[in-house]
């Protein structure tokens, strides 16, 4: 026992919390960053106990390769004098093993923990991480209602590329892992456990809290394991679909279980969400007539068929609940779906497992899809005469370097080709098969739309996508980001006059690997319906009339987007999950490391001695708005410093720069109040960049009808100066402040700030380069582009246009690629990487 006061290489023991059979946990003081923390050893009666050291070495080896707000966050390790110990946040609470000692949950709190729960395994599961041991004394319930799973000392890490980790055998006999009651029938069988192994150990959690009794409690191990592999756990007493969705993780065959955390995930919300029944406990006299009165309606059964993707092999009828059906089936993006004209076939775009985008079949009867065997392409419409058009995707390099806009015949043949362009464009075919309706962009013409094709209709205010047009051919709509970051949903009639719209949504916007829903027209044309959400509101599928009125269709908690809706009502759905990752590589370290935060980590700025990394956090995980936050590369936690989306740092560290709708503002990085910075008159400024010396900024904007120049501004100055002239796509400062490398319409040239002639240095660039950083002597450039495989920086003489390699990054996801930012002297660097996952369902009964 370690005594209040003592010292465990830098933390201060306060006071013990706990201890369990792999250690001791206290309350300690990390004084470096001034913040309390848990510290867990290994008891020293057992630090000469190589099984034991290695259990707990794994613990920490698992829950340190993990990022997620439902997982226990572990900040070091490290040993002294023969004691190891590991470093973790510290949690105010209880275990969940504790919360149930009073008896069984509310069904709609049971749900709401699981779906923390499987958050969490998911991300483990992705990481390739399976934890083996849940059971309650592993669930933490945070005071402010946070679930933490802990003690991933039995995981099992599965990936090569994360570590080799031994198979560690305990429990009652020899070869079972895990402990007795939670185990799943092929770890009771000494088998190899995979992720589902997890989801049938989460089922009988879910069971408990539900029951007040343990799902397959016997009195003694052996028996209890026997009835995990041969009996069904007594019937709960909760709602059917509630029920159905605990007994599809307690499937005795793997392969009969929910075959991912995420799906688990995505159905226990939405049965809370949809069903609206999770809560509900009907007297015992009442509860089997209420039994046999839905098993008459079908209608929970038929939520559950689909949360579990086990469909009924019948119609849908008026009077029930939506079904849905899930249709897709392996990771990666789904990015367009159609109903064929007959409207059994679906036709899709998506790319599977990294690989090129390619466009495929499946039927509403077969869980089975087929590609057409066409050129990487995407779709974009299928006609009333089976005709589709579809983007084929023009590669140089390994870069995507434009689209040809063809026509192809559903049943096979070779694609006609249409529109050469270098930008998406959006099309969609007139009812009589044979006219075209087209939302065209371009960087001189800005945004503009045909119909018929060459016919000029109308040219939206900002970015706007996915055009269709209604089953008259009367109207069209589509959707806009007038006023970022809302966006909204628009009708037009054949003359260009806007018939209704509504705005102030959050629309799942269509970027590089989403999917390119908008809103689609219900049958009849009378109204459009669309997927969205409201900021901290409501979230689900809603329709707009041409009056402008909206209606809900469906809530959910998830993201969707609408794809396509058939003549009778069914409707093509895609579930979304958008991740943005940091990769870092710290001064002196020979890897990288994974620096995300939440779920869509934005990287902003990287310190000159690259060991801190400005980012924001945009997606739920950073609240209601985006939040700045500042992590050492080291990878120590990441710390928020306030609203807004992060810009740059200053040079001496003390200060980040953040935007947000209300302007520019000053964040301390350490003690101190933020200092709101006046905003230049008449320049919308969309990115910064401190000077050397820390007095100024370098700051990229627009005015009215004008596109992106540079801009010198004193820091606290409400004016601004222009430094170069209007098509800035990329620039960088000199290390003394003197200069900067502007890439833009007239290609590299080098600006001095101080004002004078730019100059045009010998250089040839090639494709999609950009200047990154400059070399430390200001003599030389580094210019990255992406490459095959990966992001190629060469370093490029000023004076002679002579380049040499310097540095090729083998990236993981290439596709995923978004930003590159280097330290100076090139010692450390950090990018982004934006990942798009999505199912394809069916979904009948939504009106």
């Amino acid at each position: 026992m370690l005594a209040a006061g003592s010292r465990l290489g830098p933390y201060t023991i306060l006071s013990p919390l706990g201890a369990g059979g792999m250690g001791e946990v206290y309350r300690a003081r990390d004084p470096r960053l001034g913040r309390e923390v848990a510290v867990k050893v290994l008891p020293a009666a057992v630090s000469g106990d190589g099984d034991r050291i290695r259990r707990f070495e794994q613990e920490a080896r698992a829950a340190s390769a993990l990022n997620h707000p439902n997982i226990l966050t572990v900040f070091d390790t490290g040993s002294q004098d023969g004691t190891v110990y590991l470093v973790t946040e510290i949690l105010e609470g209880e275990t969940l093993r504790g919360r149930l000692a009073g008896g069984a949950l509310p069904a709609r709190k049971a749900i709401e923990i699981g779906i923390q729960i499987a958050r969490g395994l998911a991300a483990a599961h992705e990481r390739g991480i399976v934890h083996r041991d849940l059971k309650p004394e592993n669930l933490f319930l945070t005071r402010d209602g946070r679930v933490k799973i802990l003690d991933f000392g039995l995981a099992k890490l599965q990936r090569s590329d994360i570590a080799d980790a031994p198979t560690i055998l305990t429990g009652t006999e020899t070869g079972v892992v895990g402990t007795v009651g939670y185990m799943a029938p092929e770890q009771v069988r000494g088998q190899p456990a995979d992720n589902r192994a997890d989801v049938f150990a989460l089922g009988a959690v879910l069971y408990e809290m539900l029951a007040g009794r343990r799902a397959f409690q016997r009195d003694s191990a052996a028996e209890t394991m026997t009835a995990i592999l041969r009996e069904e756990p007594p019937e709960l007493e909760v709602s059917p679909g509630l029920d159905r969705v605990v007994r599809h993780c307690l499937e005795k065959d793997p392969h009969h279980r929910f075959q991912s955390a995420s799906d688990l995930a995505f159905d226990l919300e939405s049965v809370s969400a949809l069903s609206g029944t999770g809560a509900v406990q009907p007297p015992r006299t009442l509860r089997r007539r209420g039994y046999l009165l839905a098993a008459a309606v079908s209608g929970l059964l038929l939520m559950a068929a689909f949360l579990l993707g086990i469909l009924a092999q019948r119609r849908w009828e008026p009077g029930e609940p939506p079904r849905f059906q899930r249709l897709t089936f392996r990771r990666g993006s789904v990015v367009d779906a159609r109903f064929a004209p007959e409207g059994q076939t679906i036709v899709y775009s998506a790319s599977w497992e990294g690989g090129p985008y390619e466009i495929f079949t499946t039927r509403t009867d077969s869980p089975e899809s087929r590609p057409l065997g066409l050129p990487p392409a995407l779709l974009q419409s299928i006609s009333p005469r089976g005709q589709m058009l579809i983007d084929l995707i023009q590669e140089k390099d390994g870069s995507r370097v434009g689209y040809t806009l063809a026509q192809a015949p559903l049943a096979g043949g070779a694609p006609r080709p249409i529109l050469e362009v270098s930008r998406r464009v959006y099309a969609d075919w007139a009812p009589d098969g044979e006219a075209l309706a087209l939302l065209r962009r371009d960087d001189e013409q800005g945004t503009w739309i045909e119909y018929p094709q060459g016919k000029v209709l109308w040219r939206p205010e900002g970015f706007a996508w996915g055009l269709r047009v209604a089953p008259a051919g009367d109207a069209l709509a589509f959707c806009e980001a007038r006023d970022s970051p809302v966006q909204t949903v628009t009708m037009l009639d054949r003359s260009g006059k806007v018939v209704a719209r509504s705005g102030g949504w959050s629309l799942p916007l269509s970027g590089e690997g989403s999917p390119r829903g908008c809103a689609v027209w219900a049958p009849g044309g009378k109204e459009v319906w669309f997927a969205a959400s409201r900021q901290g509101g409501e979230s689900g599928l809603f329709a707009l009339s041409r009056g402008g009125e909206v209606r809900p269709l469906l809530r959910v908690p998830d993201t969707l987007a609408l794809l396509d809706i058939a003549r009778d009502g069914r409707v093509l759905l895609a579930q979304v999950q958008r991740r943005s990752s940091l990769m870092a590589k710290a001064p002196g370290e020979a890897a990288e490391r994974d620096l995300s935060w939440f779920d869509a980590s934005r990287v902003a700025d990287l310190s000159a001695d690259g060991r801190w990394l400005l980012f924001t956090e945009e997606g739920q995980g950073g609240g209601e708005q985006a939040s700045v936050y500042l992590r050492g590369t080291d990878g120590s936690p990441a710390v928020r410093l306030g609203d807004g989306r992060g810009i740059a740092l200053s040079p001496d560290g003390r200060w980040a720069l953040a935007g947000s709708a209300k302007g520019l503002t000053l964040l301390p990085t350490g003690a101190g109040e933020p200092r709101a910075l006046p905003q230049p008159a008449s320049v919308i400024l969309r990115g910064a960049e401190w000077l050397a010396g820390g007095k100024q900024l370098l700051v990229l904007g627009t005015q009215p009808g004008q596109t992106d120049r540079l801009y010198l501004m004193d820091v606290g100055a409400k004016t601004a100066r222009p430094v170069t002239p209007a098509g800035v796509r990329f620039s960088v400062s000199s290390p003394d402040g003197s200069r900067i490398a502007v890439l833009g319409v007239d290609g590299l040239k080098l600006y001095p700030i101080g004002g004078g002639e730019p100059h045009t240095p010998p250089v040839v660039l090639l494709r999609k380069e950009h200047p990154i950083l400059w070399r430390a002597d200001g003599r030389a450039l580094y210019m990255g582009r992406m490459a095959p495989g990966g992001y190629w920086i060469d370093e490029v003489d000023l004076a002679t246009g002579r380049r040499v390699r310097w540095k090729e990054l083998r990236l993981a996801d290439p596709a995923g690629f978004e930003f590159l930012l280097m330290a100076r002297g090139g010692t450390a660097y950090a990018y982004e990487t934006s990942s798009f996952l999505s199912t394809l369902y069916l979904a009948e009964g939504l009106r």
